[in-house]
């Protein structure tokens, strides 16, 4: 997994103005009623059926310390898959803050 294996030295670096938090993939995400589908630099599609977890938060793996104000105003949302794949998303991300709880909200809701 890339944040696990990324260089921890430059954590600190996230905490500084006009630095993006971690990551290593950009592109559109966009949801419909069966599948997550991200385009872009890495193209990935996610059945939702294949989601066995759904996280809004830190944990052990992606730190407050990758974010700007340690994760103050937006916290990532992580899914872990049938496969034991887990992926972070930072979802429009605008400096300040990010959509991860929005996607949560309606991920859970699509997932019960």
């Amino acid at each position: 997994m890339e944040v696990i294996d990324r260089n921890k030295t430059n954590d600190i670096a996230h905490q500084f103005s006009g630095i993006m938090p971690y990551c290593n993939h950009f592109g559109t995400i966009t949801l419909t009623g069966t599948v997550i589908t991200v385009s872009g630099d890495d193209n990935l599609q996610i059945p939702l059926s294949h989601i066995v977890q759904l996280y809004l938060g830190f944990d052990n793996v992606y730190t407050p310390a990758l974010t700007k104000n340690f994760g103050l105003f937006w916290k990532p949302l992580r899914i872990k898959l049938s496969n034991d794949e887990v992926y972070y998303f930072i979802i429009d991300y605008n400096f300040i803050s990010a959509k991860n709880k929005k996607w949560f909200k309606v991920l859970k809701e699509l997932l019960q």
